[in-house]
């Protein structure tokens, strides 16, 4: 499959507010979840497509300015998993009005305030200026405080897979790293104590991702985009993702998981959905560790899970794909897979023409 047909596919799914639902074809995913749209506006980065990278970014600040009263009651009042769950944060939004969609939903998802944190600090690193005006700051610096009153460290949320609350390392990691980031950019005030407690914590969940699941999918993302972890604990996360996720149409998100791609149906028979977008994560990860043929062993491995000539199903269910394709976040690591491909074989062949 050729770079413009995966982007072919994700434009298709980007409103017109700028906002990414999560697929077309079913009407439950024809809604913009936060931590996916995020996913989806960083492949603009490695596309050198910086406006529509701002617009982006400035889609998810504009979703959190809407709820600025909802985010400001729940630092002076926590919300609790057992009773109004409703009150935290939401993780789906509609995409042309951005209402909030589902109150009874597994809304506490940390790792989507991380990724927004990494995003806006990675990007100010690289002089691309996201931050519009002080409200912009405001708002970042409330999500600060907001993150403080639920103690992201020591309370469970509902991770990156939007199930049952647990203390989840690639929740506490996200935001451990996101908080690093701003803080070391000097972007908003981060109370010291917040990084030192998320560690302490992430480092005696590690490498387990919860003391209840020993390895989920979701792991990865401590290797990339967050690289908080240590080579030696990416190493164990990967070894167990690679012996006992990877299956041949993607990966199970952890072992023992029933999601079939319809959140009204559950296996009762073991049966667990392969998700696709799992061979591009390990090819973006080995990319970055500049081991070029096993990052293109990964990306191939993904693209013949492609169905309809160019679209990327969001899992594989007794070797059929499910309902939901394209799915906007697999488009878009596929892309950012592809590009860090590209770019890894450049520099192979300028590094040898030094050489020669």
């Amino acid at each position: 499959m050729d770079l413009l047909k995966l982007i072919e596919e994700l434009e298709k799914l980007r409103r017109p507010s700028g906002a990414f639902i999560a697929a077309s074809s079913n009407k439950d995913y024809q809604a913009c979840w936060l931590r996916d749209h995020l996913y989806n506006v960083l492949a603009y980065y490695y596309l050198g497509e910086f406006e529509k990278l701002q617009k982006g970014v400035w889609v998810a600040f504009d979703i959190l300015h809407k709820y600025l009263n909802k985010i400001n009651k729940a630092i002076c009042h926590p919300p609790s998993l057992n009773e109004n769950v409703h009150e935290f944060i939401h993780a789906k939004y509609h995409p042309d009005t951005f209402n909030e969609i589902d109150n009874i939903w597994g809304h506490h998802q940390l790792d989507t305030l991380g990724l927004l944190f990494h995003v806006v600090a990675d990007l100010d690193f690289k002089n691309i200026k996201v931050i519009r005006n002080k409200n912009d700051l405001k708002l970042i610096q409330l999500l600060v405080f907001y993150l403080l009153s639920v103690k992201f460290w020591e309370n469970p949320d509902n991770g990156m897979w939007e199930e049952g609350p647990d203390l989840h390392s690639s929740s506490i990691g996200s935001v451990v790293a996101g908080l690093s980031y701003i803080d070391r950019r000097e972007i908003v005030v981060v109370p010291p104590q917040m990084i030192s407690m998320g560690k302490e914590v992430l480092n005696s969940i590690l490498p387990r991702e919860s003391f209840n699941r020993e390895v989920d999918m979701a792991q990865l993302s401590l290797i990339w985009p967050y690289n908080i972890i240590s080579r030696d604990i990416a190493d164990v996360i990967l070894s167990r993702v690679k012996s006992k996720l990877v299956q041949p149409h993607g990966l199970y998100r952890y072992q023992g998981d029933t999601y079939l791609g319809d959140r009204f149906i559950r296996s009762q028979d073991g049966v667990s959905a392969q998700w696709p977008i799992g061979f591009f994560w390990l090819s973006i990860i080995y990319s970055q560790r500049h081991e070029i043929k096993e990052a293109g062993r990964w990306f191939e491995r993904g693209i013949k899970q492609v169905i309809f000539d160019n679209q990327i199903p969001e899992a594989y269910v007794n070797n059929k794909p499910n309902k939901n394709f394209p799915l906007a976040w697999a488009h878009s690591l596929a892309i950012i897979a592809l590009k860090k491909i590209e770019t890894e074989n450049k520099q192979t062949i300028t590094s040898q023409e030094v050489l020669d």
